[in-house]
C-alpha cells in the first residue's frame, strides 16, 4: 500500500470535500430547478383546465336550459310517440331557433331557404337531431349527401346510439365530444349535448335530443399568449389530437407517446416527460368527461423543458465556476496549512529518528505558539528528560554494577535484604603498600584504574556483579541479584581468568603486579543497605568474611577456595588442599584449597 504524506492527504481531503460539496450543490440545484418548473407547469395546466371549463360553460350554458325544457315538452313527446318526424323538427325549430348559440334564428332560416334547424345544420356549424327510442336518428330532410358523408353519418349514428343506450343509467343530460368527418378528409371536433326525452309517468325513454356545435376554442391561443407561448394545448379524441397550437408534424409523435403510456399502465399518466421535435417536453393529460357515455376526451398540454434545461445549464456552469475558484482557494489554503504542519512534523520525525539512534542532544525548532508549537516544546522537554535520565543511568552504571543499576531503576530493589546462596570473590594486589609507598598519587590512581578496568571486564564476562572497590581490593558476587545455575563454576572460571588477565597486563604495562584471590560459597544476606536517600547493594554474612580472610591468605598468583566451593565444583576442577588455616574471627581451623584449574565439558582453564 502506498504511504501518502500528510500534505498529500490534506490536499486530497480538501479536493474531495470541495468536489463533494460541488456535486451535492449541483444535484440539489438541478432538482430544485426541475421541481420549480414542474410546479409552474402544473399550476399553468390547472389554470388552463379552469379556463377551459369556464369557456365551455360560456359556450354551452345557453343551450343546456332550453334543451332540458324542450325535452319536457308534451307536444314533442306526443310527436315522438306518433313518429311524426316533420312535426318533431317543427317543434325543435320553434323552441330552439332563436337560441344565439345555434347562430341561426328565424331570419337565418329564411336566408338559407330552409325551414328547420335540421336543414340548417347541414349547411352551417350546428347539429340538431332527434333520436327515437331505439337510438336511430330521425330525418325530415330529403337532401342528397355524398358517399363519404353517408359513411360519416353512419359512424355518427352509431356513436349517438351508444350514448342514448347509456342514458337510462345516467343523468338526463350529457355533454361530450364527437369527431365528425367532413369533405376533404377533414375531421371536425364537435361539442354535443344529449338530453334524454322520457315519459314523466313511466320514466320510459322515448328518445333523445342531440344538439352540437363545432368546437372552436380560442382558449388554446389565449392561454398560449398568457404563458408566453410555453403552452401547447389540444384535445385528444379517438386517436386524434385537435389543436391550434400543437404543430401538425408533432401531433402524430405526441399521440404515439400517449398511446405507449396507455399500454404501460392501462390508462395514461397525468404527467410524463418525452422528447418531441428533438426537445424535451413535459406532457399533462386530464380526462374531461369521466363516467360519460361519450368517447373519452383528454385535455392535452405540452410544456417545453428547454427553459428548465437552459436554466440548469446556466446554474451548473455558475456552480462549477464558483467551485473552481473555491477549489483553487482550498488548494492554496491547504498548501499553506500543510506547509505549516508538515515541516514541524518532519522535523519531529527526524528528531525521533535521532533519539532512536541514541542522539539525545537533538532539539526541534518551535515555530509557533499553537498546538504544533506546544508539541515541539513537549518534544524538546522529552528529549532533555531522556538525556538527563541517560546521564543518570551512565553515572549509576559507573558507581554500581549494571545488573544492580537496572534492578534499582526498575524498582525491583528496595531498602532491606534477603537470604541468597551465592559465591563471593575477593581479589587483592600483593605488596601494594610497599610498591606504591614512594609513587605519586596520580600515578597510583592511573595504575589502579588500568588494573580495575581490565578486571571489571572479566567479572562481567562471567556473569559476576561487581560489589565494590576498596583501595586495591575488588569484591565480586555471583548469584545476586540475578542467579544462574552455574554461579559457583562461573566464580572459579572468573578467578582463573583474572589471573590470566593480570599476566597479560604485566606483559604490556610498566607496572608489574601480582594478585591473590579468595572465594567462599554459602548463604548470605543480600540487599540494599544504608538509608532511604542513599543505598548500597551488597552482601553480608559469615561467607563474605571467610572469602575476605581467604584472600588475605592467598599468595601472589594463588586462588584459595573454601570447602563448600570445592564440594560444589566437584570433579570438574583441579585443586590442592592447603594446611589448615587459623583465621581471625573463626573458631577452629578452616579447611581450604588452592584452585589450579577448571576443566568442564571439554574446556579447561588453569592458573599458571
Amino acid at each position: 500500500m502506498i504511504a501518502l504524506s500528510f500534505r498529500i492527504k490534506l490536499l486530497l481531503a480538501m479536493m474531495l470535500l470541495v468536489a463533494g460539496v460541488t456535486g451535492a450543490t449541483l444535484y440539489m440545484t438541478q432538482q430544485k430547478v426541475e421541481a420549480a418548473y414542474l410546479k409552474l407547469f402544473q399550476s399553468q395546466f390547472e389554470t388552463e383546465l379552469n379556463y377551459f371549463s369556464e369557456q365551455q360553460e360560456g359556450r354551452l350554458g345557453s343551450l343546456k336550459g332550453p334543451c332540458e325544457a324542450l325535452a319536457k315538452s308534451a307536444s314533442l313527446r306526443e310527436a315522438l310517440a306518433k313518429g311524426d318526424t316533420g312535426r318533431i323538427y317543427e317543434i325543435v325549430t320553434e323552441d330552439l331557433g332563436n337560441v344565439p348559440s345555434l347562430r341561426v334564428g328565424r331570419a337565418g332560416l329564411r336566408a338559407r331557404a330552409v325551414n328547420t334547424l335540421e336543414e340548417a345544420g347541414l349547411r352551417a356549424g350546428t347539429f340538431v337531431r332527434v333520436l327515437n327510442a331505439h337510438g336511430e336518428i330521425l330525418r325530415a330532410s330529403t337532401a342528397q349527401v355524398s358517399r363519404p358523408q353517408q359513411l360519416a353519418r353512419r359512424k355518427l349514428e352509431q356513436q349517438l346510439a351508444e350514448v342514448q343506450r347509456a342514458m337510462d343509467t345516467l343523468d338526463s343530460q350529457q355533454v361530450g365530444f364527437l369527431s365528425r368527418e367532413q369533405e376533404g378528409n377533414r375531421t371536425n371536433l364537435w361539442e354535443m349535448i344529449v338530453t334524454k326525452i322520457a315519459d314523466p309517468d313511466t320514466h320510459q325513454t322515448l328518445g333523445a335530443l342531440v344538439v352540437g356545435t363545432v368546437y372552436i376554442d380560442q382558449a388554446e391561443s389565449e392561454m398560449n399568449v398568457m404563458s408566453k407561448k410555453t403552452i401547447k394545448s389540444g384535445i385528444l379524441l379517438e386517436d386524434k389530437i385537435h389543436s391550434k397550437t400543437i404543430p401538425e408534424n408533432e401531433r402524430e409523435e405526441l399521440l404515439k407517446n400517449v398511446e405507449q403510456e396507455i399500454k404501460k399502465t392501462g390508462k395514461p399518466k397525468e404527467a410524463f416527460s418525452i422528447r418531441l421535435g428533438g426537445t424535451p417536453q413535459r406532457v399533462f393529460l386530464r380526462l374531461l368527461n369521466p363516467n360519460s357515455p361519450f368517447p373519452p376526451a383528454y385535455q392535452v398540454s405540452v410544456f417545453s423543458l428547454a427553459g428548465a434545461i437552459k436554466t440548469q445549464a446556466e446554474l451548473r456552469w455558475q456552480v462549477l465556476g464558483f467551485s473552481t475558484v473555491a477549489l483553487l482557494a482550498a488548494l492554496v489554503l491547504s498548501l499553506a496549512i500543510s506547509h505549516g504542519l508538515s515541516v514541524p512534523l518532519r522535523e519531529m520525525a527526524a528528531g525521533t529518528a535521532a533519539i532512536r539512534s541514541g542522539d539525545l542532544q537533538v532539539r526541534v525548532p518551535v515555530r509557533s505558539r499553537d498546538d504544533v508549537g506546544q508539541l515541539a516544546e513537549s518534544f524538546n522537554e522529552m528529549a532533555e528528560g531522556l538525556g538527563q535520565k541517560e546521564r543518570y543511568r551512565t553515572v549509576l552504571n559507573m558507581v554500581a554494577d549494571e545488573k544492580v543499576a537496572k534492578a534499582l531503576v526498575e524498582g525491583q530493589l528496595a531498602l532491606g535484604g534477603e537470604l541468597r546462596d551465592i559465591s563471593v570473590l575477593f581479589c587483592d594486589i600483593r605488596g601494594f603498600t610497599p610498591y606504591t609507598q614512594n609513587m605519586p598519587p596520580e600515578e597510583v590512581i592511573e595504575m589502579l584504574n588500568e588494573h580495575m578496568t581490565a578486571l571489571t571486564r572479566v567479572v562481567k564476562e562471567h556473569h559476576g556483579v561487581l560489589d565494590k572497590f576498596v583501595g586495591d581490593l575488588l569484591m565480586a558476587i555471583f548469584g545476586a541479584p540475578v542467579s544462574h545455575e552455574t554461579d559457583t563454576l562461573n566464580t572459579a572460571r572468573c578467578a582463573l581468568a583474572l589471573m590470566q588477565e593480570r599476566e597479560k597486563l604485566n606483559a604490556t604495562s610498566r607496572h608489574q603486579l601480582k594478585i591473590g584471590i579468595g572465594i567462599a560459597t554459602g548463604t548470605v544476606v543480600a540487599g540494599c543497605m544504608g538509608s532511604f536517600d542513599r543505598l548500597n547493594y551488597t552482601v553480608l554474612g559469615e561467607r563474605v568474611n571467610l572469602a575476605s580472610r581467604l584472600c588475605s591468605q592467598a599468595g601472589p598468583g594463588q586462588i584459595v577456595i573454601d570447602q563448600t566451593t570445592r564440594e560444589r565444583l566437584g570433579e570438574g576442577i583441579t585443586a590442592e588442599p592447603l594446611a589448615a588455616l587459623n583465621l581471625k574471627g573463626f573458631s577452629g581451623n578452616v579447611t581450604a584449597y588452592e584452585l589450579k584449574g577448571v576443566h568442564v565439558s571439554g574446556t579447561e582453564a588453569q592458573s599458571d
